[in-house]
């Protein structure tokens, strides 16, 4: 049996992502260009330092990362 690795970002990371995304994506529409890809980017730390993540380059907050039964 297989394992996947879950990553979760925490609600307010999540508020953060959305609110960014939104704002990027209307800036995009307004400018009359089709919405871009979003990047995000996960830095997996030992479990006492803590995950985080970032939207671009901006640390929007914390990630959970679990290894789950397939």
């Amino acid at each position: 049996m297989g394992k996947k690795l879950v990553i979760t970002l925490d609600e307010s990371a999540t508020i953060k992502y959305l609110e960014l995304s939104r704002n990027l994506t209307e800036a995009e529409v307004n400018a009359d260009c089709e919405p871009s890809s979003r990047r995000l980017i996960i830095d997996i730390a030992p479990e006492h330092y803590g995950s985080s993540v970032s939207f671009f380059n901006n640390n929007i907050g914390n990630v959970s990362v679990d290894f789950v039964d397939d």
